[in-house]
């Protein structure tokens, strides 16, 4: 018989929560010039922002998680380099077209706010589907 492999919910939590937790930092301290200057936001409307927003930002988070988890669960390997493996599909298949949209439909095709984007996209969910996959167990 053929092992499943199963995933915590805990992990999706987790992973999710390093999702917000992660892109706060990077476009929030590491890079909110690039996205202020990108898309011509200023402080004033960053403050006046309704924080019934970054709801929206963790159920988008939950939803990344769980599809790194689902393609953890439809792979072959388990544990850390089975989160990885996942993660990489997840951003080959989904993270780098969507990222790319803005680039190239955008009319000011801009390459800097894509490569942070990109980046973040990379790191960010490596490290969930390594988190992911690090609690994920054969049955």
């Amino acid at each position: 018989m053929k092992e499943k492999i199963k995933v915590k919910l805990q992990s999706i939590f987790l992973a999710a929560l390093f999702l917000m937790v992660f892109g706060a930092v990077w476009y929030g301290i590491l890079f909110h010039n690039v996205q202020m200057e990108s898309h011509g936001y200023s402080v004033e409307d960053y403050a006046n922002n309704n924080p019934i927003w970054y709801l929206g930002g963790a159920i988008i988070s939950l939803f990344i998680a769980w599809g790194i988890g689902l393609l953890l669960r439809l792979g072959l390997k388990n544990g850390l380099r089975g989160g990885i493996l996942a993660s990489t599909r997840a951003i080959i298949a989904f993270g780098i077209p969507l990222v790319s949209y803005p680039l190239v439909f955008s009319p000011y095709h801009d390459f800097k706010l894509y490569a942070v984007g990109l980046f973040q996209i990379i790191i960010a969910w490596t490290v969930a589907g390594a988190i992911i996959g690090r609690m994920s167990y054969k049955e």
